[in-house]
């Protein structure tokens, strides 16, 4: 941030927040804890410590439901019988795989829930153990990884083939925000911020958010969030990597080719609307590369982007600067 006055706390490896301007007569609250296996941060005016352990809590609830790192979830019951049966699972998870299920048929499989095989069958990103990611069986992978097969019948849950897997990596914290946003709205809270990694929504109050410069410690973009009700995601291909003899994968992976996507360092979508959504179209615009991302965003009018290419040029759409204040290129 240019300004030294300002109070700067980064959050994630994508994205810094401060105060632009505090409601008048109305206390912070602001707390952190480490949530989803990343930072969680809940800022309110208003309120009390009661309302930001709601919103805490229901984060911590949904990781419990959706994370295939815990070998107790509901989504790794229904990754250990994939081709076997279907899951009785509650009903938000059937929400955010109706989700994940519709934005996978919008973006033609690009983004797809049942990647899984591979992120997790394959590269193991995460996962510390002595079984070292086996490349040569991305092929194998890429044939498990399909949204169609993917079964959502009332409250049950099946995939149809032995070996598929559901990851939510891409929609999981978007989702998880929304929630914890609704839980304080629903609470009484009408001004605040709740964040994940690099998720975030900010409702009813202005706020100033730096993007992250890729492989630098400081801010590559700033910009204030006005009276919007704003969602935001960042994908990036350098949170989280593996290595294999030598080589660096990230966790970005593309269905069609079992590969990382190249075309982006990073990419922030800003949405006056659903965390959920937000997230889940950062990582499909990333995954598509250049081209097709250019040409979901015409179609896609209301998504707002700032992309950062491997050159360190950017580019962002009108939408992105109709939607945020101040905008400041670094």
């Amino acid at each position: 941030m240019r300004d030294p006055g300002i109070r700067t706390l980064i959050i994630s490896i994508f994205i810094c927040i401060s105060c632009a301007g505090s409601p008048h007569n109305l206390e912070p609250i602001e707390r952190v804890q480490f949530q989803m296996g990343t930072y969680a941060r809940v800022l309110i005016y208003g309120g009390n410590n009661k309302d930001v352990d709601a919103a805490f809590s229901e984060i911590k609830k949904l990781d419990n439901l959706l994370s295939d790192y815990n070998p107790k979830s509901e989504i790794s019951e229904i990754n250990n019988m994939a081709g076997e049966k279907a899951v009785k699972v509650n009903p938000q998870v059937i929400e955010v795989l109706e989700i994940a299920k519709n934005i996978a048929s919008e973006t033609g499989g690009v983004f797809d829930p049942t990647i899984g095989a591979l992120t997790i069958g394959v590269y193991r990103f995460g996962r510390e153990s002595d079984d070292e990611p086996n490349i040569e069986n991305i092929d194998k992978a890429k044939s498990l990884v399909n949204y169609k097969d993917l079964i959502i019948d009332g409250d049950s849950v099946y995939l149809k083939r032995k070996g598929m897997m559901i990851d939510l990596g891409g929609i999981g914290k978007g989702y998880a925000v929304e929630k914890a946003v609704t839980v304080l709205k629903e609470r009484g809270i009408k001004r605040g911020v709740v964040s994940l990694s690099g998720d975030l929504k900010v409702f009813g109050n202005e706020m100033e958010i730096a993007i992250k410069n890729p492989g630098s410690p400081r801010a590559i973009a700033t910009f204030t969030t006005g009276g919007h009700n704003l969602a935001i995601s960042t994908s990036g291909s350098y949170e989280r990597s593996v290595n294999v003899k030598g080589e660096v994968y990230h966790h970005l992976i593309v269905p069609e080719s079992g590969k990382p996507g190249s075309d982006f360092l990073s990419l922030t979508v800003v949405l006056e609307g659903s965390s959920t959504f937000a997230d889940a179209y950062a990582t499909a615009l990333f995954i598509m590369g250049r081209d097709k991302a250019l040409d979901f965003l015409k179609e896609h009018p209301e998504i707002g982007v700032f992309i950062v290419f491997p050159d360190k040029k950017i580019y962002y759409n009108q939408t992105f600067s109709d939607l945020v204040n101040n905008l400041k290129i670094q």
